[in-house]
């Protein structure tokens, strides 16, 4: 009796766990299936966990976009959006924020409004949507929407430059528009003048968009492909009994032992003319010495793990995580494409009605600065609760930044968020030492009472070798079509024949691996849905290659 097509995919992420769950519930159990898994859990780069009695999200948090969108389809059909407890980001406190500059100066949203009109603007513009109506009160909306508006004619000419010089032009424009107003100071805002505390107010949201893209800086983030990004419509949520609910609803379906834990992959070799097993045409070597072979391989492992793994050599010199290695429009685009580290930092208050706040600070070339906040402070916009009534509070990172949080120890960590937090505000903060402190009155930085930081938690994810990092984005010098590139399977077959690494193509074997993941996706890279319809595509591809794509 012939043997079942083996089919190891490769991650129990969201990708891999979609793939194999599509797999299974449609094949009328034809393959022999498994998922491989390195790390001790599922859920890859979604990790729903705990923190001061909170649930927390140490990696993916939103839902983007409600309209359309599978992740918010199985988040409502299993009752997850749902949950008795308050959970991360259930409501908008961000949007009750206080703005406070360097020096202990509370910004008026009079002047925060515009330049946040200005700024989303902007990248609405990059995106290649219509632009909002901006509101506010300022007697500069009228200049900023007809700079911005103006602006759009020159959208073209920024075609394989950066979002981030885009942004820079389109502040630029907008302060000739009012040049007017010249250098004076700010009346109430110290040595602060109006273009550098509007210019600190941008960088300020120039900073939350590193975290949207995991981008280092926004001069790296490739202009031309921003507008292919897609968006699901609607309004963006979290999930109130974790993101992890919609993990394990795709694996509840797999019978046990299919997916295995603690198997980390350290070669594939594909194309290989091995007899053992059936001829199949894919050797993995496991970390604990063990082989498998397989017909088809889906891997789903990182862009960061897949740079990582074109990079390294061992000392026999054989290559890294392929054999042979991956063909040239393959790692090219593995090596052009960009992916960042995004870390989220939580911080446990001795008590609730904690402001959010958002965090201006001056340029680096200042005389003004307070050089006692430590440099890796110095790019992060918000700190917030979690949600209105939480005594947690909660700060992202991108980039340098990123890294060097997870390298810091609690208490360095905790004297940078202090010291950064009595600078900008004006009012001191302490880490907690005392068992009781009394409650803060009203919510007000104004009262006397001290505010005290218990604890701290942070995420790792740029010094995970599982990771390597967060998400992917469009690097200058990279496009969509690398995305498209990612997903082609291997070996490449050409449908006017030939052959194939010197092999007759009719002889080989189809299929052998295939690629799955958010930095497959051509408009959904960088999200969970995007990694979803990934695992979708391959194991549809398995599907009809068996002719039982019913």
């Amino acid at each position: 009796m012939a043997k079942k097509p083996r089919i190891v995919i490769i991650g129990a992420g969201m990708a891999g766990l979609t793939a194999a769950n599509k797999l299974y519930t449609s094949s009328s159990n034809m393959f022999e299936l498994s998922v491989v898994e390195g790390g001790s859990r599922i859920g890859g780069r979604i990790n729903t966990s705990e923190f001061s009695a909170e649930k927390i999200e140490m990696g993916a948090t939103w839902i983007h976009g409600i309209g359309g969108s599978p992740v918010y389809r199985i988040a409502k059909e299993t009752g997850s959006l749902v949950s008795d407890e308050p959970w991360e980001c259930m409501d908008s406190t961000i949007d009750k924020a206080r703005t406070f500059a360097e020096g202990g100066f509370e910004i008026e949203p009079s002047i925060v409004e515009p330049i946040s009109g200005l700024f989303n603007a902007l990248m609405e513009l990059a995106q290649g949507k219509e632009i909002s109506q901006i509101d506010g009160d300022s007697g500069y909306l009228a200049d900023i929407h007809e700079t911005a508006t103006r602006f759009c004619s020159s959208r073209d000419g920024f075609n394989g430059s950066s979002v981030g010089s885009f942004l820079k032009s389109g502040f630029d424009a907008y302060w000739d528009s009012i040049s007017n107003v010249g250098e004076n100071g700010v009346k109430g805002y110290g040595k602060w003048s109006r273009k550098s505390l509007e210019e600190a107010i941008f960088t300020m949201l120039s900073n939350t968009q590193r975290t949207y893209t995991s981008a280092d800086d926004l001069s790296t983030l490739d202009f031309a492909a921003e507008s292919e990004y897609q968006m699901f419509p609607g309004e963006e949520i979290t999930i109130a009994k974790g993101y992890l609910s919609v993990i394990h609803h795709l694996a509840s379906v797999l019978p046990q032992g299919l997916i295995q834990l603690n198997r980390r992959v350290t070669k594939i070799e594909w194309q290989s003319n091995e007899e053992d097993d059936s001829n199949r045409p894919v050797k993995l070597h496991f970390s604990d010495g063990s082989i498998v072979f397989a017909d088809h391989v889906i891997v789903t492992v990182s862009l960061g793990v897949l740079k990582a793994g074109i990079e390294s050599n061992d000392e026999e010199g054989e290559g890294g995580l392929f054999n042979p290695p991956l063909p040239d429009f393959k790692s090219d685009a593995i090596k052009r494409l960009g992916y960042g580290v995004v870390n989220k930092l939580f911080v446990e208050m001795s008590q609730r009605d904690f402001p959010s706040l958002q965090l201006v600070f001056d340029r680096e070339d200042s005389e003004f600065r307070f050089v006692k906040i430590p440099w890796w402070m110095r790019r992060t916009a918000t700190i917030t609760p979690i949600h209105s009534n939480s005594k947690v509070l909660l700060s992202w990172f991108a980039g340098k930044e990123a890294l060097e949080l997870e390298k810091l120890t609690d208490e360095e960590i905790i004297d940078g968020v202090v010291t950064t937090v009595s600078c900008l505000t004006g009012k001191e903060v302490k880490k907690d030492t005392a068992k009781t402190p009394k409650p803060l009155i009203n919510g007000s930085l104004n009262d006397d009472e001290v505010m005290k930081i218990k604890k701290v938690l942070k995420s790792k994810w740029g010094s995970d070798p599982l990771f390597r990092g967060s998400y992917s984005y469009v690097a200058v010098g990279s496009s969509g079509d690398d995305l498209d590139a990612m997903a082609e399977p291997l070996p490449k077959i050409h449908k006017k024949g030939g052959q194939v690494n010197g092999h007759d193509q009719a002889k080989v074997h189809e299929l052998q691996v295939m690629f799955a993941g958010e930095a497959t996706h051509r408009t959904h890279y960088s999200t969970t849905h995007g990694a979803y319809f990934s695992g979708l595509r391959e194991a549809s591809r398995l599907l009809k290659h068996y002719k039982c794509d019913f």
